[in-house]
């Protein structure tokens, strides 16, 4: 769970003799909110379009990072002009429909009509990873912008290392098998032919690829591909259509924008079998060391965004294992470092095999900002500006930034304005969390959760083992209590409750915009709302969501107690824990405030009851027949308002708090909602630094102003003073060209350390941590080593002769990677080609032949089969640090796992 806290520090001053102090100087109050008085959001349809309003001073930043080839074609006058930062937490993979019927394995039933799915076969599925041509994709594609990526592990994680032995098992290359892939096919369809009685059949065509078609009941086998269109997604879709028409298999290529594709693919049921193929492109909002997030989202039907978005009737694909795997990673179901890696890695290679998505490139984009004008500006070094910090650390001379998100269509967002089922694309993400705050932030240089809105105070742990499960030996306090749904109230836990951890957590409070005071009733308020939604209390429970209890409710179960302390101090007991890092442990137990209950409690009414003036019904997520909730939107806002005057003079206080909070108390803060709606035309309430003034839907655009309350806890330099951004580079690698194999190597690293906020600087690496590997040109593992620094900026490690000894000869790649420290969240890579000789041949005398008798004949041995994934797990890793630095490719900043929570479409 995700919270926010705010320091309540206003000095009441009182009513002073006007004449006894008129001759006084006054000092004012500092100031409160971040360094910019206001942010303009506007859109832009194209990147290119973008960066030159960015270099000639229209737009301080875009807010969408660009590949390479946007900025290859710029005139020199704009690059000088820019500063470019980079995102190494996007990626791009094919998502396949893998629909059937229930009792027919290959076959798609659609209004009586019958079609063949070839997504349906797994193994076609999983024979896509050796078709597509990786090395391709980034060199012809993206111009080096990038690197290729096999499985949910980003290959610049600094994780990434304990899975690349899963690759290796399966033949997985940057070049790819085409040979492999159209057998691996071949055979597939050829075997649901037999099944199939004739329906599915070769029809020859000199005009085709393959010199053939696949036809089923007499018409050729096609699968739709919806193809993006805005970035280079477009031409890796074209691509990959024609090599997929080498097997035999049509494809119908359907070009389209975000809005077209999204609606198609995740918004619809997949069983309509309106697309089989889909070019996803995800980015990341915050870096974490932690990988199993990523594995989770993109492979497990219960917790990511899969096709089908788990509507309630609709089909969607199911895998109990992998649902298992990563619930017990992501609840802490595990007992040792072992079992952590190998959970991962089964998890892992089941969503490998099953190939759901296909993954093909890391992608690596750059954020255009104005470097004449925008200053300070702190940003994730994996992600870029996608995080929180860049809009409330910037500042510009007259403190004003001018940015841009991407839109193609009338409206601005893709996404709708809702904290549950909304913020769902990286713009409206990116610019909503500038006005409200969570409980905590990721550490852009640990990749941790750090405290934000809270404070941690203290943690105590106390369990058993028993039967390899952790048993909680902590005794639950008797004034702990938990809150009940279905009798709707909040009840004593029982007595002899016990718990593996007890975390004790101050919140921060402020005013929300509306004027109203944060309190420990919108937390006890959010814990509720928790409960509430994630409880099917009887059957047709209006205040029950599926999709939404489905990560909630296995979270709540762990935990085993709430003591509400004083006004802004809770302890929670629970049995979740992580072994490796008690800053997530915290983080889990953190429930947030970002809005205030009586916000909460409007959405509630209007999602229950419907809306008291448009009476549409409601719904926190996309449902057919039902409005998709949206804070900003103008009719949703009007429904809204009429709620809370309807509960205002009802004198409607909601169930969980109707031990703290009088009917008084609740209509000041309805009446305060509603006076600030009408003022500013929406519903979006919140507690961060910036507030919504201004969002007009038909140009569009947004203005945010700076929240200057003085119960705000941070002013504009807090976050200039609280940490410094530092990132590693590499300069340069000095090796041989070519060495002789039994031979020792020495290799030289050059390394700048580079402070890029608050200031920017850079001097000589004397503390970089630097790993070195040497890689086989089938990209094996020959050798790796941490190298030591000889003098500034100069680190060095000696390839022993017998890490190449008996080696083949070849193209070998030396690969370096930079960071901070050994278990940093991101680290800069850069690689070097070496050719490995053979040593010379040793002459020796020629002996005299003698008769040998004829070789028996043998039998020819059989073509070895294409391989078929299997289930057979991996060995179990013996990693020596939790997150030792990984490989990648290209001088790149590398992306530690992204955090939980924070993946989001492109």
């Amino acid at each position: 769970m995700r919270g926010m806290k705010t320091i309540s520090a206003v000095l009441v001053l009182g009513l002073l003799a006007l004449s006894a102090f008129a001759a006084l100087p006054v000092s004012a109050q500092p100031k409160k909110g971040p360094a910019l008085d206001r942010i303009i959001v506007e859109t832009r349809a194209t990147g290119e379009v973008a960066v030159g309003d960015v270099a000639t001073g229209k737009l301080d930043l875009y807010e969408k990072s660009l590949s390479p080839t946007v900025y290859a074609g710029i005139p020199e006058d704009w690059k000088q002009n820019l500063k470019l930062i980079k995102n190494a937490g996007g990626c791009w993979e094919l998502t396949l429909n893998p629909v059937h019927d229930e009792d027919k394995p290959y076959i798609v039933t659609v209004m009586g009509k019958e079609y063949f799915n070839p997504f349906a076969i797994r193994k076609i599925r999983f024979a896509m990873n050796y078709l597509i041509n990786r090395k391709y994709l980034v060199d012809e594609i993206l111009l080096g912008g990038g690197q290729p990526m096999f499985s949910a592990v980003f290959p610049s994680n600094p994780a990434s290392k304990y899975f690349t032995d899963i690759y290796e098992k399966y033949g997985l290359t940057p070049e790819g098998n085409e040979e492999l892939a159209l057998q691996m096919v071949e055979e597939a369809m050829q075997k649901a032919a037999s099944e199939l009685g004739g329906r599915l059949e070769k029809r020859k065509d000199p005009n085709a690829p393959a010199g053939f078609w696949w036809y089923f009941d007499g018409e050729p086998v096609t699968v739709k591909a919806y193809i993006r269109i805005e970035d280079e997604r477009h031409e890796q879709g074209l691509y990959f259509a024609n090599q997929l028409e080498k097997t035999g298999i049509k494809v119908e290529r359907i070009e389209g924008n975000f809005l077209k594709c999204i609606y198609t693919v995740y918004l619809a049921n997949p069983a309509d079998y309106e697309w089989n193929i889909y070019t996803a492109g995800w980015g990341s909002t915050g870096s974490s060391v932690f990988v199993e997030g990523d594995i989770a989202w993109y492979y497990a039907p219960w917790y990511g965004w899969m096709p089908a978005y788990e509507m309630p009737g609709w089909w969607e694909w199911q895998n109990e294992t992998i649902d298992q795997l990563t619930m017990d990673l992501l609840l802490g179901n595990f007992n040792s470092r072992d079992e952590y890696f190998d959970k991962m890695r089964k998890a892992c290679e089941i969503g490998l095999q099953e190939s759901i998505r296909v993954f093909t490139v890391e992608t690596w984009d750059y954020f255009p900002v104005n470097k004449q004008r925008v200053t300070r500006i702190a940003y994730d070094p994996v992600t870029g500006l996608w995080s929180k910090w860049p809009l409330i650390t910037a500042d510009t001379p007259d403190h004003v930034l001018r940015i841009a998100v991407e839109s193609q269509q009338a409206a601005m967002y893709t996404s709708v304005f809702n904290p549950i089922g909304g913020f769902d694309d990286v713009y409206s993400h990116a610019v909503g969390r500038a006005c409200y705050d969570e409980a905590d932030q990721m550490n852009p240089m640990t990749g941790e959760p750090i405290p934000y809105r809270v404070r941690w105070v203290d943690m105590e742990k106390k369990y058993h083992m028993e039967n390899g499960e952790r048993v909680g030996d902590l005794e639950v306090p008797l004034q702990a209590v938990i809150y009940d749904p279905v009798a709707n109230e909040w009840k004593r836990v029982e007595e002899g409750t016990k718990a593996v951890v007890r975390v004790t957590i101050d919140y921060l409070f402020s005013k929300y915009h509306d004027g109203t005071m944060g309190s420990m009733d919108d937390v006890r308020y959010a814990i509720a709302h928790a409960y509430e939604w994630s409880s099917l209390d009887e059957e047709g429970d209006p205040y029950y969501s599926e999709e939404y209890a489905s990560s909630v409710a296995p979270v709540l179960e762990l935990i085993k107690g709430f003591v509400f302390v004083d006004e802004d101090t809770i302890m929670v007991y629970g049995d979740y824990l992580h072994l490796a890092s008690d800053n997530a442990t915290f983080d889990f137990y953190v429930f947030g405030f970002a809005y205030p209950w009586h916000v909460w409690e409007a959405m509630d009414w209007i999602i229950v009851h419907g809306g008291p003036v448009s009476g549409n019904t409601y719904d926190w997520y996309k449902v057919e027949g039902k409005e998709y909730l949206d804070m900003i939107s103008p009719a949703h806002t009007e429904d809204l308002v009429a709620a809370v005057a309807e509960m205002r003079n009802r004198g409607h206080v909601p169930d969980c708090l109707k031990d703290t909070v009088t009917v008084v108390k609740a209509r000041a803060r309805y009446t305060a909602a509603e006076l600030f709606a009408k003022k500013y035309g929406h519903f979006f309430i919140s507690d961060g630094p910036f507030f919504l003034k201004e969002y007009n839907t038909q140009v569009p655009y947004m203005i945010l102003e700076a929240f200057r309350d003085e119960t705000y806890p941070f002013g504009p330099d807090y976050w200039y003073n609280k940490f410094t951004l530092i990132r590693e580079k590499i300069d340069k690698i000095e090796a041989p060209a070519t060495a002789q194999a039994g031979n020792d190597i020495t290799v030289k690293i050059y390394v700048t350390e580079v402070e890029e906020f608050p200031e920017e600087k850079q001097v000589p690496s004397e503390k970089a941590y630097v790993y070195v590997t040497l890689e086989s040109p089938e990209g094996k593992k020959v050798f790796e080593g941490v190298a030591s620094l000889v003098s500034p900026g100069v680190f060095q490690v000696e390839i022993p002769g017998s890490a190449t000894a008996g080696q083949p000869e070849g193209s070998y790649t030396i690969r370096a990677s930079a960071a901070v420290s050994e278990t940093a969240a991101y680290a800069e890579i850069s690689t070097q080609e070496i050719i490995l000789t053979a040593p010379p041949v040793t002459e020796t005398p020629t002996p005299t032949p003698t008769a040998t008798p004829s070789p028996t004949p043998t039998a020819t041995p059989s073509p070895t089969p294409s391989p078929t994934p299997t289930a057979t797990p991996s060995p179990t890793p013996k990693p020596t640090n939790w997150a030792l630095i990984g490989g990648a490719i290209v001088i790149i900043i590398i992306i530690a796992v992204v955090v939980l929570f924070v993946m989001r479409r492109k």
